[in-house]
């Protein structure tokens, strides 16, 4: 019983957090970020596409191979959550510090950052719910009852 629980926790969560992280990218692309630089990705282009099919890529393959049994792949994908962890949380601390000082063109925009910031808070609450999901130990009346 709590296999199939912790399993079925692991993949509502990792889609979660996939979800959040293809928000994050796409509010990006929306937001007066995408024109910062001649490499960012802007809305409907090629490079947004191939950004999400990436991403989507990086969590699903690990996610599906850890679904057909092979469970060491919850390493992997803790890797990956450690690694969306860093960019919800610098992301965080960077979009309040571009609206002060930055750039001019975040002063009007200041919905563009709160959406970035809300999918930067549920991709950064989702992936602690995901350790949680992965790695916590069976209580021990659990335990007993098996």
């Amino acid at each position: 019983m709590r296999n199939s629980t912790a399993k079925n926790s692991v993949i509502v969560t990792t889609l979660l957090s996939a979800l959040f992280f293809c928000f994050i990218l796409v509010l990006g692309s929306l937001s007066p970020l995408a024109d910062s630089g001649p490499n960012v990705n802007t809305f409907g282009s090629t490079g947004l596409w191939l950004s999400l099919g990436m991403v989507l890529f990086l969590y699903l393959l690990p996610l599906a191979f850890y679904l057909i049994g092979m469970h060491f792949l919850k390493f992997v994908m803790a890797a990956f959550c450690s690694i969306g962890l860093l960019i919800a949380a610098s992301t965080l601390l960077l979009m309040p510090a571009l609206f002060l000082f930055g750039l001019e063109d975040f002063s009007g925009n200041l919905s563009s950052i709160i959406g970035i910031m809300i999918s930067c808070l549920g991709l950064l609450i989702t992936n602690i719910v995901w350790f949680v999901a992965a790695f916590k130990r069976p209580s021990a009346t659990v335990q007993e009852s098996v």
